[in-house]
């Protein structure tokens, strides 16, 4: 910020400014850096231009990294930054979240509806992915947006224990 700018403190805007001789933020002044897990399947890889045509910081985490660059044009992932790790592990996660200072989160990571033959993995990911979110958003000081996408992470599992949730 220039020492005319005004900074905006509050726990939406989170440091943003507001640039000298304005009034107000424009749409296209507010960018987020973005956690985007699960970025090798359907959701996940649309949700990466996107987010580049809006502007935002994006963060890739994925198991392949091949199975990404078969996936999105190399032009989108020269702008972002790719970090490879399980969806499952919430120390990973959260580093990532840290370092990266992320503003937000999409889970687009597990099948919703996983083959006969294939272990559900949704459960897991969303007992990973949410206590980390929790820990490095104290850690960063400010509230970090999550997406959950995928439809079925809202449902509990039949025959799988449910999750709760504790802020």
């Amino acid at each position: 910020p220039q020492p005319t700018d005004l900074v905006l403190e509050s726990s939406y805007t989170k440091g943003l400014c507001i640039p000298s001789g304005r009034e107000s933020l424009d749409r296209q002044d507010i960018t987020m850096q973005v956690l985007v897990l699960g970025a090798t399947g359907n959701l996940g890889s649309r949700c990466i231009p996107a987010l580049l045509a809006h502007n935002h910081s994006v963060v890739v985490f994925v198991r392949s990294e091949a199975k990404l660059k078969q996936l999105v044009q190399s032009a989108a992932l020269d702008k972002c930054t790719i970090v490879t790790g399980d969806a499952t592990n919430a120390d990973v996660i959260e580093k990532t979240i840290v370092e990266n200072r992320c503003d937000a989160l999409i889970n687009a990571a597990g099948l919703a509806a996983p083959l006969p033959y294939q272990e559900p993995r949704m459960q897991a990911i969303v007992n990973a992915v949410t206590p980390a979110t929790v820990r490095a958003s104290e850690k960063l000081g400010f509230p970090i947006r999550c997406w959950y996408l995928g439809g079925m992470t809202v449902l509990d599992f039949p025959s799988l224990p449910g999750t709760k949730i504790s802020s």
